[in-house]
């Protein structure tokens, strides 16, 4: 006896339905693993560029209090961005001006926020805290005094030997 086998061509409709199932699962969930890697590239983006523009102002200020200028409190200041022209990220900047624990210090602490431009909420914060001498205070003055007078007690006691 022969027996007969009985010969499939194709698929049949529930291996094709499994399959389709399977690829839709598949695209969804790999979305939105493309979706997560560009808000995280997004983020890290503007982190990077907050950094850069914090450390940048935080230059400024500095420079001012050597000038002897005292460091003025700015809230929500935007940024004019010329290097990064493909962002639709806003950045605004805050400084605040507060007595350090230690006295004649100040403490000074920038704070840079990247803005969604559409939606204007905030995707990233970065913020840098540093002590100074406070300008106001005269230390310098005070220092060029003493070493005036050190030089005036150098020269009477030059002029009586």
């Amino acid at each position: 006896m022969k027996t007969h086998r009985k010969r499939r061509d194709g698929f049949s409709l529930l291996e094709i339905l499994l399959a389709l199932a399977i690829l839709g699962g598949s695209l969804a969930i790999l979305s939105r693993i493309v979706d997560t890697g560009m808000i995280a590239a997004r983020e890290s983006r503007d982190l990077a560029a907050a950094r850069v523009l914090c450390q940048t102002k935080l230059a400024e200020v500095l420079l001012d209090t050597q000038m002897g200028i005292s460091p003025q409190g700015v809230a929500d200041a935007a940024f004019e961005i010329p290097f990064d022209s493909q962002s639709n990220s806003a950045f605004q900047y805050s400084i605040e001006v507060l007595p350090a624990p230690l006295d004649g210090l100040l403490s000074i602490e920038i704070s840079v926020e990247s803005m969604d431009a559409d939606l204007g909420e905030a995707r990233t914060r970065y913020s840098i805290t540093r002590w100074v001498i406070d300008p106001l205070l005269g230390l310098e003055e005070a220092e060029a005094e003493q070493e005036a007078l050190l030089e005036e007690q150098a020269a009477l006691q030059g002029g009586d030997a």
